[in-house]
Formats: structure tokens, sequence, C-alpha cells
């Protein structure tokens, strides 16, 4: 049973953002409630699962397969959409930093749910769209200021 808080995140998030109420029941009613401690894996980087995570308690690392710090995300915050959408391995790991409650969404019902109501399955996908859209445009923004620095430190060199 979620807490008050953990459902008002829930709620607020970007999975359920357009949803009706009705579906915005249904959703969670096909979650599992799952909690992290410290240092706990929540996701696996190459495995072949694709359930969608939604954070709403505590800390996450997603971490490239080398162990190098892509970002850290908290309450709110989707893990797992890319292979959820695609259905290819996972690209990252997720690591729980200190103790994590989160919600797993197993991709096999959740992707039978989304087509037997087409509606439901097209606000699902603009919500992970808008997900995806926005960490590209963060990705874009990281990568620009990146190469700005590298050029400043060539122009450095160069005096």
């Amino acid at each position: 049973m979620l807490s008050e808080f953990d459902l008002l995140t829930y709620q607020r998030s970007c999975l359920a953002h357009g949803l009706r109420p009705n579906e915005v029941e249904d959703l969670l009613s096909i979650a599992t409630e799952v909690l992290y401690r410290g240092g706990d894996q929540i996701i696996k980087h190459k495995s072949g699962d694709a359930d969608l995570y939604l954070i709403l308690d505590g800390k996450v690392n997603l971490l490239t397969d080398d162990g190098d710090k892509v970002l850290e995300v908290g309450p709110g915050y989707v893990v797992g959409e890319i292979s959820f959408l695609d259905a290819g391995p996972r690209d990252i790991s997720a690591n729980a930093i200190a103790h994590v409650t989160a919600l797993r969404f197993p991709a096999d019902e959740l992707r039978r749910r989304m087509c037997a109501n087409k509606e439901f399955g097209f606000r699902i996908l603009a919500n992970l769209s808008r997900v995806l859209c926005a960490r590209m445009r963060e990705a874009e923004d990281k990568l620009d200021s990146l190469m700005d620095n590298a050029h400043e430190a060539w122009v450095t060199w160069d005096k």
C-alpha cells in the first residue's frame, strides 16, 4: 500500500500525466511497489527485461556499463523507458544511492493494456516521448557545454 506522499508522487508523475482518473487507477493496479537499499541494483546493464520503473522516494544513479555516472534521479523520474519502448537490452544500470521506493510496471502487462485501449496507449507513449525528448535536450545542452569547454582549452593552449 502506497503512502499518501508516494501516491501523490505517482499521480503527479510524467507517466500519469493526462490520464483519466480510471486510467491512473488501472495503471497503478498493475504496478508493484519495490524497495531498495543503498547499493542495490534496480536495472542491470544489458539485461533483457523491459519493465518500467517510477521512482517514488530516494535517489538513483544511472550508470554506463563502465560504472560512469550519467545522471542522478529522484522522485517522479521514470527509468527503463528505452528498453520498454524498443524491447532491446538495457543501455544503463540503475543503482539505489540510499533507500529507494519505486513502482515497477511489468512490460508485458503494460503493453497488453496499451494495445487493448489505444487512447490509453497513445497517452502513455506520448508521456514517454516527452521524457525522452527532455533527456535528449538535456544531453544536447551538456554536449554543447563540453564542446565549448574543449574549444576554450585549445584556445588557451594556442596563446
